[in-house]
C-alpha cells in the first residue's frame, strides 16, 4: 500500500485547486454565492477540529 504523501507543497496545490473551483463556481452561478460561504465555513471547521 502506497504511502501518503506529507510534503507541504501537496497540501499547498490541493488547496489552490479547491480555491479556483469554487471561484469558477462563484463566477459561473452567482446565486450560489451563499451556499459557498456556508460550505467553505463547515469545510474549515472541519479542517480545524480534525487538524488537517
Amino acid at each position: 500500500m502506497p504511502q501518503q504523501p506529507t510534503d507541504q507543497n501537496t497540501r499547498v496545490v490541493v488547496a489552490l485547486i479547491g480555491v479556483a473551483m469554487v471561484g469558477f463556481i462563484a463566477v459561473t452561478y452567482p446565486t450560489l454565492i451563499p451556499a459557498l460561504t456556508v460550505a467553505l465555513g463547515a469545510f474549515m471547521v472541519l479542517a480545524i477540529l480534525l487538524k488537517l
